[in-house]
């Protein structure tokens, strides 16, 4: 998996791991099927809250497996993230707080927690190491 993740960054880039990442976990979940789709901008941009939980769960578990300067590079690529993924809002981080108190993405996080463990820690830590060296 670890090379698929890897391969697929190289070639599409954070937005598109994430974005891929996002498409497996909601394949792995396709039981509930309720609406997650969040309206972002005038020009009919969407983020699904599957994309939103895989960057909220990145954030939670990258940041412990990095040292100084990766923590330093993987926030700046978070950060620069969340604003491309949700460039109508000014605080995207405000965002992830509000949904985090709603019940449907409270489910799709606690999935997109329970997923990532499924993999190992040193997937996950490369998975972390790719995302603190995505270049903008």
């Amino acid at each position: 998996m670890t090379s698929i993740l890897t391969k697929t960054a190289a070639k599409v880039g954070f937005a598109g791991l994430i974005t891929a990442v996002a498409m497996l976990s909601q394949a792995t979940n396709a039981a509930s099927n309720v609406a997650t789709t969040i309206p972002l901008d005038m020009s009919g941009m969407n983020i699904t809250k599957h994309e939103i939980a895989v960057m909220q769960v990145l954030s939670e578990i990258c940041p412990p497996m990095l040292n100084g300067k990766q923590k330093q590079r993987f926030y700046k690529s978070y950060n620069v993230q969340l604003h491309q993924l949700m460039p109508s809002l000014e605080d995207p981080k405000a965002a992830i707080q509000y949904l985090s108190t709603q019940q449907d993405y409270r489910q799709i996080l606690q999935g997109i927690r329970s997923w990532t463990l499924g993999f190992s820690r040193q997937d996950n830590k490369l998975l972390c190491e790719d995302l603190a060296n995505a270049e903008y």
